[in-house]
């Protein structure tokens, strides 16, 4: 069907205009950034993480309606997109930012033709990385070189990010950063000073910390290079310096918040995040830095090249099955797919009873953890809608489970497998099967004790597990770290009421069940069952309580929940606490 020209060139127009606008109001909220951390004002920051968090929702909603009040007839007409295709990628070819405007115009046409699938026609997509086009050269780092020593070389860096307070010592620091690098390199250089530092021009920020993100560059050879920053009571002082790749990912790692970092060019700066971590993925650094939607167009394709060459089955995800969701995975892919189930769940609650729990429950509490601070202890989780795969691709069990328990979000159709609704998240091994089938005691013991400062840091985010006894819902990173990855019964902290048990009155309560004689709510929990439900195997305990023993007190509890209820604002180090300079501080 032919359509006038004028109707794809507006179509195409419109929407690359609120592109455009949608750069620019994320641009205008990580500038904030800066001045946030430079005044201290932690509880705006978390305002901003919000707001932008929710800016390409409503620049989508916006294009929308402008697209419907200007092409009232032709909006939703997949003829009007596939023309309106080629007029965009005109429109954007000489751009810089080519691959996030395409995601956006996909996401535009995936609204407005309710796209089930991959429409070929109407969306870019490549499932081979393009071939990159000539750009305009520009770098996102600035480089230092080695000097006469290399205190000289970090003062340098340091002076060429100053900001409105002071640092604290910056001498003090720079001695401090020199003598951890020059210790670190001297097996690879020695005396030899023939080395540089390249450095990102602008800082991370997340959170109450700031990070100056580069690298050493030793031949052919780039050594991670992060210097976070912390704004403390007499100034700005660098914490610790990190040069290990672990320590890098870590930081930049699936469970923290997105970073807020001021740049023009992104696609250059995943290229220099790649050349500090080798093989991580540019769908988890384009999401690491706040380009979550364009991450999900990366983490799409990439996901259709491994299907489409490893010709893999989906099956069930390892663990235990869930009562809320129907999780798989791909033998070998990094990640897990979680289905919602149809029929209301039933989950156990903190006066140990079971409660239902509705699919619109559920949506909520993994939309409430995604606008939260995850405190590097909750996983990121990605939606997708109306994803479509061959049939042949599923097991046989988990077509099953589909047809039995999520008929309402899963579609069947002929040879095809329609998934409404998903969620993604990386994989992670869980607790239990880390404990089971890890012989190294002393990466136990890190587990162990880390899973005590998961629960803290949980908490101090104002998160509480509502189902804390079911240690199937944490898993372990790559890097030994204990995260949550199972979002259905999380709630605000401060809606717990935290109790101790109470001990019978007389002998005929003694003799009767608790439920019968113990007065307790959906908000109320007891801390003195930690302990006795815990979930860590019993020849494990003494360790976790001998670290960790504060858990198990009422008075813990109530000081945490005041200090979340005043308002205050807790930031996770994501970083081995031994590498502080000054562990005390904070």
């Amino acid at each position: 069907m032919t359509i006038p020209d004028k109707i794809p060139d507006l179509a195409a127009k419109l929407t690359l205009d609120a592109f455009d606008e949608f750069n620019e109001a994320f641009g205008s909220v990580s500038r904030r950034a800066r001045k946030t951390f430079e005044n201290k004002d932690w509880h705006k920051g978390l305002r901003d993480v919000a707001e932008r968090l929710d800016l390409y929702k409503r620049s989508l909603e916006i294009v929308m309606e402008r697209l419907r009040g200007a092409l009232p007839d032709r909006a939703e007409d997949p003829s009007t997109w596939i023309a309106a295709k080629r007029r965009f990628a005109v429109l954007i070819a000489d751009r810089d930012d080519i691959d996030r405007a395409e995601t956006f115009f996909n996401s535009v046409t995936r609204k407005m033709l309710v796209t089930v699938g991959i429409n070929r026609e109407v969306e870019f997509f490549y499932l081979h990385p393009k071939q990159d086009a000539v750009k305009k050269p520009e770098s996102v780092y600035r480089t230092f070189a080695a000097g006469s020593t290399t205190n000289s070389l970090v003062r340098s860096i340091l002076e060429d990010f100053l900001f409105s307070v002071p640092y604290e010592d910056i001498s003090r620091d720079a001695d401090r950063v020199a003598r951890e690098i020059d210790l670190y390199i001297w097996p690879v250089v020695g005396n030899d000073r023939s080395f540089s530092a390249d450095i990102v021009k602008a800082i991370f920020y997340r959170n109450t910390s700031a990070y100056i993100v580069g690298r050493i560059v030793v031949g052919t050879r780039c050594i991670p290079l992060i210097l976070p920053l912390v704004h403390g009571d007499h100034g700005i002082y660098v914490d610790a310096v990190l040069l290990h790749d672990s320590e890098v990912r870590a930081v930049f790692s699936f469970a923290y918040s997105y970073f807020h970092v001021d740049v023009e060019r992104y696609d250059a700066l995943v290229e220099f995040l790649g050349s500090i971590m080798p093989g991580e993925k540019s769908a988890s650094l384009y999401t690491s830095l706040g380009h979550n939607r364009h991450g999900k167009t990366e983490f799409y394709r990439d996901l259709h090249r491994f299907v489409h060459l490893s010709k893999s089955e989906f099956v069930p995800a390892p663990g235990l099955e869930g009562s809320v969701m129907i999780v798989f995975t791909l033998p070998n892919y990094d990640f897990v797919f979680k289905v919602i189930k149809d029929r209301p769940c039933f989950l156990r609650s903190r006066n140990d009873t079971p409660k239902a729990i509705t699919k619109a429950e559920v949506e909520y509490r993994y939309d409430f953890v995604s606008h939260r601070d995850r405190a590097g202890r909750m996983v990121d989780t990605q939606e997708f809608e109306n994803l479509r795969f061959k049939k042949k691709r599923f097991s046989e069990e988990i077509l099953r489970e589909f047809l039995l328990a999520a008929s309402g979000t899963v579609e069947i159709s002929g040879d095809y497998v329609i998934l409404r609704h998903v969620y993604v998240q990386r994989k992670v091994v869980p607790l239990p099967m880390y404990f089971n089938s890890t012989a190294d005691p002393e990466r136990i013991r890190h587990v162990l004790i880390d899973f005590g400062y998961f629960l803290k840091d949980l908490a101090a985010s104002g998160v509480f597990p509502c189902d804390l006894f079911n240690i199937w819902n944490y898993g372990v990173t790559d890097w030994g770290r204990v995260v949550l990855f199972d979002y259905d019964d999380v709630v605000p902290l401060e809606k717990v009421t935290f109790r101790e048990k109470p001990s019978p009155r007389d002998a005929v309560e003694e003799l009767e069940p608790e439920e019968n004689w113990i007065v307790a709510t959906d908000e109320d929990f007891f801390v003195d069952e930690i302990d006795r439900y815990s979930g860590i195997p019993l020849p494990l305990k003494g360790v976790f309580k001998s670290i960790h023993g504060d858990l198990y007190t009422l008075k813990f509890w109530e000081n945490l929940t005041a200090q979340v209820q005043r308002g205050e604002v807790f930031d996770v180090i994501p970083y081995n606490r031994s590498k502080r300079f000054n562990p005390n501080r904070r």
